[in-house]
């Protein structure tokens, strides 16, 4: 068969067998209609199956058919959809406060799930990061299709609802009724949705008075939504309105529950004039008249002063009512604590009302001043913060427990700071972390303890919504002209980020992905933009793999840093014995036995069996062996030792000249006992300065701690081993003495301190003591009691080294336990304040 895809979506289905009579043409199988509205934009058989892939031009879907019915018809296997239009507003379903552990840790594949809408397509989406089975379109109604048809519509868009401008999601009853609550653009109503069934359920919230037909008279502008949230308990929808008014209703049956402010909702259904609670006129007057006692003449006057009180009191009550209400401007922002005892609301009169849940009164110090007029609010009810965005591209962080701001973001830099209108806020799961998307390309990340700007991201299309995962993990947006998602992952959940607060970042890091060509409007700009990127994160990719991290270095001089390397490289040197000794193997290892078909071989005998005479080759062999063995024993200076040195003594030196001249000899150092010595006096030969030993500590970090045992234990081998192992000890004792100073890889370099000290503890403790006996100064030869002299000068030095060495390491250490000391007084004094 042959598929052919036209202009209107339809797909037609051609049988090209040829037919039997010559007038007749090819038959016609079965036409699926409208399946990609816009056109087809190609079609595609599977080998040897009867499936056909078709993809939509501006459906942005991919559909499978298979055709499997008698009559040549095709049916719907597969298919995936997105959005038409680029979406405005997406969020994660239930993010962070699942009531099961495994949708609250992000194990569960529900977690995963995008809610995505508010595109001029008019559709709600979920999207599943982690299985693109659960991807599903919000059903609106059935037969909306069939509709549009006996209306002699275009489309069955028209019959959907606006695009979506904010949702509400509470999982505490979702098994119960609908747990999503949106409204939409210039649309009075909020609509109930159930995401376990994908579509609308439950009643449409809205007031008493207003009419659902399009025939009749629709509400007021004023009423049209502007925000919404759902209570912690999961019962009551909160709507925020054009004119300031807030309403209540219940998520399960629908019906108004009150507005703030509550006079609000009295006037408007009731109309007439309100009796206030508690009036005694009013029980006076209802006491006279069940006592049929008129006294009208002597209270006329009474009368007219408590009308005159009553009406000054009135007067004052909606003074102060308009005071602490959003009267005539729009409720941008809307958020209800975890106990349902506050209703925090933020409006375009630069406002901040505090809301007596129950009562529906304002707090006795509402309203909160801003500084500018908000347009978003964000809340996490864990920590009772709120985040607001407002007009001036600043955001400001409210407590609302100590009812004060804290923190003001984008206001200290300009460097720091929004340049456009502020499209969206989320908070991370953890409250530490604040992200603002904005319509200037960027989207930058907020540390809400030290009030810094961390990470800093630019976008070539500008962001329109943003939302963090379950977990912190990712990162998801939404763009002006993309019509997908965008997925970032957070590094510093799989390596380490160095970050410093006190320098933020001054250029914006560009995070552009490759462009689908249907989206792509400038294919060799962006193509030239995408290659730029890609290079840019591959060659920082090949730094961090070199090795090349950078350290974190101090803010101040005299502070004290960490490593930053794994816990693995320095804890072991201090547990190094256990570790060997629960490696060791259980029993040697035993010699496997020889097969009995191998030939054995014994050195020295012929092929003809005679081993009475030596072969001449073999006394060449011992000979070159012998030379070889002499080349490299380390035994250079017993052979010719007296001619050599009478040869090179010259003839007038008195035994004084020739006792300094060993003196200043400078020591003989073995550089092949190990790379760590050779480093060593590579470093000691340079002049005096702050990083002399820089390069050991380098070398150092690079090595396992087995490594490093064995580099350390190399430098000196005993009490034997001082002509040549003491100099390299002082070397060693120099830049542990250098490291301890610095104050830098505070941890790493105790542990080599430690190690240190524990391989050669009986050769330092033996420094200071002098083990030389009376008189056996006069049987020393002159070079003997050079060296001598010259093993005495370095002890000294070395003790003086090691002296100082212990005062750097206890005044490092008795400063980081002044400091956690102070910090635990502060924790405990500050939770004995709670």
């Amino acid at each position: 068969p042959l598929a052919v895809g036209r202009g209107d979506g339809t797909i037609s289905i051609w049988d090209l067998t040829p037919p039997d009579e010559t007038d007749m043409g090819r038959t016609l199988l079965f036409e699926l209609e409208k399946v990609h509205p816009g056109g087809v934009a190609k079609l595609s058989y599977f080998p040897q199956e009867p499936l056909l892939l078709s993809i939509g031009t501006t459906s942005n879907s991919i559909l499978m058919h298979v055709f499997d019915n008698p009559d040549h018809s095709g049916r719907l296997l597969r298919q995936r959809r997105g959005h038409v239009a680029p979406p405005r507003h997406i969020r994660y379903l239930h993010p962070g406060n699942g009531i099961l552990p495994n949708a609250a840790d992000g194990t569960d594949a529900s977690s995963c799930q995008i809610l995505s809408g508010g595109g001029a397509d008019r559709t709600l989406r979920v999207f599943s990061s982690a299985r693109s089975v659960l991807d599903k379109e919000f059903g609106q109604g059935e037969g909306l299709e069939k509709k549009a048809k006996q209306l002699g519509l275009d489309s069955a868009a028209e019959l959907k609802l606006p695009p979506v401008t904010a949702t509400a999601l509470s999982e505490a009853r979702s098994r119960d009724w609908g747990d999503l609550v949106t409204i939409h653009r210039n649309h009075p109503f909020a609509y109930v949705w159930s995401t376990k069934r994908g579509a609308q359920s439950g009643p449409i919230l809205r007031q008493n008075d207003w009419k659902v037909s399009a025939m009749q008279v629709p509400p007021p502008k004023t009423t049209h939504a502007t925000s919404v949230t759902l209570s912690s308990c999961g019962n009551f929808a909160i709507v925020g309105t054009v004119g300031g008014i807030i309403y209540k209703y219940n998520v399960q049956s629908g019906l108004a529950r009150g507005t703030f402010p509550k006079s609000a909702a009295t006037k408007e259904s009731r109309g007439g004039k309100q009796r206030m609670a508690g009036d005694v006129n009013r029980t006076m007057k209802a006491l006279e008249k069940k006592m049929k006692i008129s006294n009208r003449k002597s209270d006329t006057d009474k009368e007219e002063r408590d009308a005159v009180h009553e009406a000054k009191l009135e007067q004052k009550r909606l003074a102060q009512l308009a005071r602490g209400s959003h009267n005539g401007a729009a409720v941008t922002g809307l958020a209800v604590d975890s106990v349902n005892k506050t209703l925090v609301s933020v409006g375009s009169d630069a406002k901040l009302i505090l809301w007596n849940f129950a009562t529906h009164a304002p707090h006795k110090k509402s309203p909160f001043q801003l500084p500018s007029p908000a347009t978003k609010l964000c809340h996490i009810r864990d920590s009772d913060l709120a985040a607001i965005s407002m007009e001036d591209y600043t955001i400001v962080l409210f407590d609302c427990a100590t009812l004060s701001i804290v923190r003001r973001f984008g206001v200290s830099n300009e460097t720091v700071q929004h340049t456009g209108p502020i499209s969206d806020l989320c908070f991370s799961p953890d409250g530490r972390s604040l992200y603002s998307s904005s319509l200037d390309g960027t989207v930058r990340v907020w540390d809400v303890p030290t009030n810094t700007c961390i990470d800093w991201l630019g976008f070539h299309s500008p962001p329109t919504s943003l939302t963090v995962s379950p977990t912190g993990e990712f990162l998801a947006t939404t763009h002006a002209d993309r019509v997908g998602i965008s997925l970032w992952s957070d590094r510093t959940f799989y390596q380490t980020v160095h970050m410093d607060g006190a320098h933020p970042p001054t250029e914006p890091a560009r995070m552009d992905d490759p462009t689908p060509i249907v989206e792509s409007y400038d294919g060799d700009e962006d193509n030239v933009r995408n290659l730029q990127t890609l290079k840019a994160f591959a060659s920082m990719e090949t730094k961090e793999e070199d090795g090349s991290k950078l350290l974190p270095t101090a803010k101040e001089e005299g502070l004290i840093t960490l490593s930053g390397m794994p816990p693995a490289h320095w804890k072991n040197l201090f547990h190094l014995e256990l570790v060997k000794e629960r490696n060791k193997p259980k029993e040697a290892p035993k010699k496997p036995p020889s097969a009995p078909f191998f030939l054995q071989w014994r050195g020295g005998e012929s092929m003809g069996g005679n081993t009475d005479t030596p072969n001449v080759s073999q006394q060449e062999t011992k000979g070159n062996i012998e030379e070889w063995d002499a080349v490299w024993s380390d035994d250079d200076d017993a052979t010719n030792t007296d001619s050599t040195t009478d040869k090179k003594r010259p003839l007038n030196s008195t035994s004084e000249e020739r006792i300094a001249g060993a003196m200043t000899k400078r020591p003989k150092v073995t550089h092949h006992r190990s790379h760590l010595a050779a480093l060593l006096v590579d470093c000691y030969r340079r002049p005096e300065g702050h990083s002399r030993f820089q390069a050991v500590t380098d070398h150092v970090a690079t090595l396992g701690p087995s490594a490093i045992d064995v580099s350390l234990s190399t430098l000196c081998s005993g009490a034997h081993d001082l002509d040549e192992g003491l100099h390299l000890l002082h070397m060693a004792s120099l830049w542990l003495l250098e490291a301890c100073q610095s104050r830098e890889r505070y941890e790493a370099v105790n542990a080599y301190l430690h190690r240190f000290l524990y391989l050669h503890a009986s050769v330092l403790a033996g420094v200071g003591s002098d083990s030389s006996q009376p008189g056996e100064d006069i049987e020393m030869t002159e070079e003997e009691l050079a060296n001598k002299l010259r093993l005495e000068e370095l002890r000294k030095e070395l003790l003086e080294t090691t002296v100082l060495l212990k005062k750097a390491q206890q005044s490092a250490s008795d400063a980081l336990r002044e400091k956690m000391q102070s910090n635990l007084c502060l924790l405990k004094h500050f939770s004995r304040m709670l």
